[in-house]
């Protein structure tokens, strides 16, 4: 059985190292932190705040309710709990290595946000990104989605950063969480021989 994806579990998994080795072994989170952050008085923090608000879980889980709901309308059940399992363990799992880690988040003169949880992963970053490919997967794994997935994961982790929300390795090991989950949620997918015994109790596609 071949690892579909296999090029995205990769991709996660470096990113996930780098973000390790830059939070142990370096100062490079310190200093592109101060040069990421923005200041109160720059004229676009407005729309930097709502960039960020797109990846947070007030927003994210109403969408792949949603989503989830429109696969059940259309009759694609299987994919509809897909769905919903990919999103909702994504969302514990990388919970429970928040707290497992601790880690601090970075602090500011004049702070543009206040989060109260723990710094590393980014669950912006986390949960955006692998919403976004779930997406991906659903629409028939567009070019067009592709590039959303991208762009979107880009300015979503980059407002964590210029709201001085996270360390710059918390949104690269985000990225990289995001990445392996959605991997394995898909191999998880295609691979494991549910759809078929779902299909006799639910709607048929």
């Amino acid at each position: 059985m071949s690892f579909h994806y296999k090029s995205l579990f990769v991709s996660g998994m470096a990113l996930f190292c780098i973000a390790i080795l830059i939070a142990l072994f370096t100062t490079w989170d310190a200093t592109l932190s101060h040069i990421l952050v923005y200041s109160p008085s720059d004229y676009d923090v407005p729309l930097v705040k709502a960039i960020s608000k797109i990846g947070s879980f007030t927003i994210i889980t109403p969408l792949t309710l949603l989503l989830g709901g429109w696969l059940w309308f259309k009759k694609r059940a299987y994919e509809a709990i897909w769905v919903l399992i990919t999103m909702g363990s994504c969302r514990i799992v990388f919970t429970l290595l928040k707290l497992a880690v601790g880690r601090a988040r970075p602090i500011f003169d004049e702070p543009l946000t206040h989060a109260i949880s723990y710094s590393f992963p980014s669950g912006h970053s986390v949960n955006s990104l692998a919403f976004l490919f779930v997406c991906y997967f659903i629409f028939d794994q567009k070019r067009s989605m592709l590039i959303l997935c991208i762009l979107g994961s880009l300015l979503i982790g980059w407002s964590r950063l210029a709201l001085g929300a996270h360390w710059c390795s918390d949104v690269l090991a985000g990225w990289g969480g995001g990445l392996m989950w959605i991997s394995f949620a898909y191999q998880a997918k295609v691979s494991i021989p549910l759809q078929n015994y779902i299909n006799q109790y639910l709607p048929r596609q």
